[in-house]
This record gives structure tokens, sequence and C-alpha cells, in this order.
């Protein structure tokens, strides 16, 4: 619980130092999230949660974010299991041509369950489509692990996704990962991304 109120003010902290500033380069997106485990492994269960992310444009082609993911594991009907990540992360992007975008973001976290905590890192290259001014498609790789080998963090993710400009600086996004490794899970996203 002391780990989760301390990851808590640091995320706090983030979003009220990027709100001091609105000069349309900082974004704050809230997700909801659902995953379906695909394996009848009982140790994996279906989680839903929600991520919570800040982040900042700080050269035209890289962006800085802070994020706070929260997970409830349903074991059975009566009881379940919460997770929480804290990761911080890089994206470097590459106008290929006009409209199509080449990612890589590398990211830094700290996970902490009722059993256990540790350190991990992902790295994720993808593509970005935008198909009109409103709408923008992308898809993308993940790997993530653990530092430490004794925990099972290793996963490899494949990720598709959508936003849609509702205004010129709000949007809505969508998503599907379909996971394998130490997670076997196809996870459905729905979030709000703010600009400002």
């Amino acid at each position: 619980m002391k780990k989760t109120l301390i990851a808590t003010l640091i995320a706090g902290l983030a979003f009220s130092t990027l709100a001091m500033a609105e000069d349309g380069k900082n974004f704050a997106h809230i997700q909801y999230t659902f995953r379906d485990t695909v394996s009848d492994n009982k140790a994996d269960p279906n989680r839903q949660g929600v991520n919570f992310t800040v982040g900042r444009k700080v050269l035209d082609n890289l962006t800085i974010d802070l994020g706070e993911q929260f997970r409830t594991e349903r074991l059975n009907s009566d009881n379940g299991v919460n997770t929480t990540r804290l990761e911080a992360g890089a994206t470097y992007t590459y106008g290929l041509v006009k409209g199509i975008e080449l990612y890589t973001r590398g990211g830094l976290g700290y996970k902490t369950t009722s059993t256990e905590d540790y350190t991990y890192y992902s790295v994720e290259p993808g593509i970005k489509y935008s198909l009109t001014d409103a709408l923008a498609v992308r898809a993308g790789y993940r790997f993530r692990d653990a530092f430490n080998d004794s925990y099972i963090e290793k996963t490899n993710t494949v990720r598709f996704g959508a936003e849609y400009a509702v205004a010129k600086d709000q949007a809505i996004t969508l998503g599907v990962d379909r996971s394998y490794g130490a997670s076997d899970f196809v996870g459905y996203n729905a979030g709000y991304i703010v600009r400002f």
C-alpha cells in the first residue's frame, strides 16, 4: 500500500508540473483496459483496470511520458489480486513519408503486487498512419522483461490501435493487444486523450 501511495504521488507531481505549461506539447491519457486470458492457466486470470499517463513533447521527434497502471486480477467471484505499475518512457518518431511515421518507445518500470515487486524494461517499435486529419491507426510490437531473471515477466505483445480527434486538442483512443509469454491474453483498450 505504501509503495502504491508513493507511486501515485510521483505521478501526481509529474501531472502538476506538466499542467503549468499550456503550449500544446503536453498530454494526459486515461484508458480502461480489459484483458481476456487465452490460456487455461489459473495463475494468469482475466484482468481489468485503468491506465493514466502524462507526457510532454520535448523535441519535434521525441516525447517523454510517465504512467501508472492499476489492475485487478479476478481469481474467482469473491477475491482478486491487485497489481500496480509505474513506468517512465521515451518515444522517438521518424516521418517516413507524409502521413506515415515510424516510432520506437523504450520504457523502464516498477511493478508491485501483494507478493512481489521488481523493475522491468520494455521496447516497442511500430508504425503510425494518419488516414485523415482526424483519424490515425497504428501497429506495434512490444517486448517486456524483468531485469532480474527470478521474476516471470517476459512477454511479446502485438498491438493495434486507433485515435480519432473529437476536437483540436482531444481524441478517443481504441486498441487491441495480443500478448504471448508470461501473460497470454487478448487486451481491449478504450481511452480519452487531452493535449494542452
